[in-house]
């Protein structure tokens, strides 16, 4: 059984979506269309939440490394949250880490994003 969970919410000017369940083949496309239409409505500052995100393989990856694209070439950034050891063994695996910033919650994340937003504004 694939089952993702997608919850998005706005701080400020930054777009959290939550990712919950397992990010695989199957759950991948979803991921990315959801991600994409929260964008398209509330800009390219993006923390994808995975504290609740039990799995992720390499569609998944493929998926994250998507968004990163998408956000960069609207002028925007991608930070990761919270992601269990298994998520974070697998992005550190692929070197994706050195892309995009790992933050051990989402306050830090949401945080960082605002100081980047803040110098790229000014």
């Amino acid at each position: 059984m694939h089952r993702l969970g997608l919850d998005t919410r706005v701080d400020d000017r930054t777009v959290i979506v939550t990712v919950e369940g397992d990010l695989d083949i199957a759950t991948a496309g979803d991921l990315q269309e959801h991600v994409l239409a929260a964008v398209q409505e509330h800009g390219p500052w993006l923390v994808l939440d995975l504290s609740s995100l039990e799995f992720m393989d390499s569609s998944g990856l493929n998926a994250v490394i998507h968004i990163y694209r998408a956000v960069k070439e609207r002028g925007g950034s991608l930070a990761l949250a919270a992601p269990n050891d298994r998520v974070t063994k697998v992005v550190r695996l692929v070197g994706l880490h050195r892309q995009v910033p790992v933050h051990r919650t989402v306050q830090v994340a949401v945080s960082a994003m605002e100081a980047l937003e803040a110098k790229q504004a000014g």
